[in-house]
């Protein structure tokens, strides 16, 4: 990624207060970083249409579009993005969900395993898009789309669930600074 003339990494990099998806516009309902051994790894927001705390209703009854948005503050190697991914799914699914969403489990990691490594800067979005699933981007390009609604609030509880880092699911729920 190419940082925009004039501007410093750090505030060409910083997530948008609001953005359109399907049409629609929505705002930043939190954001937080993820570290690992307190080295930034990533920046992630939650982009809602009305901003909400409350992550039931963010999973179970706010069927609208929504993204979560991650900019590399560091480069990651895939192997290990994807590895946390998986620790991050055991944490959060039951064996019978990772049962019944196999498929799109599979999809979504190998897509992810697919692609090179994460630079710093690189941006990857996964969004919710009403009657079409859940759409992964990276910097801007569509990776692949998982069809269906739930697949995509069920993954929301990597985030809002019992994340890896407890204050992930705070900055995003918009708890924390």
């Amino acid at each position: 990624m190419v940082w925009p003339a004039g501007l410093p990494a750090q505030e060409a990099r910083a997530l948008p207060q609001a953005l359109t998806l399907a049409d629609r516009p929505l705002v930043l309902n939190g954001k937080a970083t993820r570290t690992v051994w307190g080295f930034p790894v990533y920046q992630v927001g939650l982009f809602l249409e009305e901003p909400s705390n409350d992550p039931q209703a963010i999973m179970q009854t706010n069927r609208g579009p929504k993204r979560v948005q991650m900019v590399m503050l560091r480069s990651v190697e895939k192997e290990k993005f994807v590895a946390t991914v998986r620790e991050n799914i055991e944490q959060n699914l039951t064996a019978e969900e990772q049962k019944r969403f196999a498929s799109e489990l599979k999809s979504f990691l190998g897509h992810l395993q697919s692609g090179g490594d994460l630079d710093h800067g690189r941006i990857i979005t996964i969004d919710y898009l009403p009657q079409r699933g859940t759409v992964l981007g990276l910097d801007g390009a569509r990776i692949a789309t998982i069809e269906g609604d739930d697949f995509y609030h069920l993954m929301l509880r990597l985030w809002i669930g019992r994340p890896l880092q407890a204050s992930i699911k705070e900055g995003l729920l918009g708890r924390a600074n």
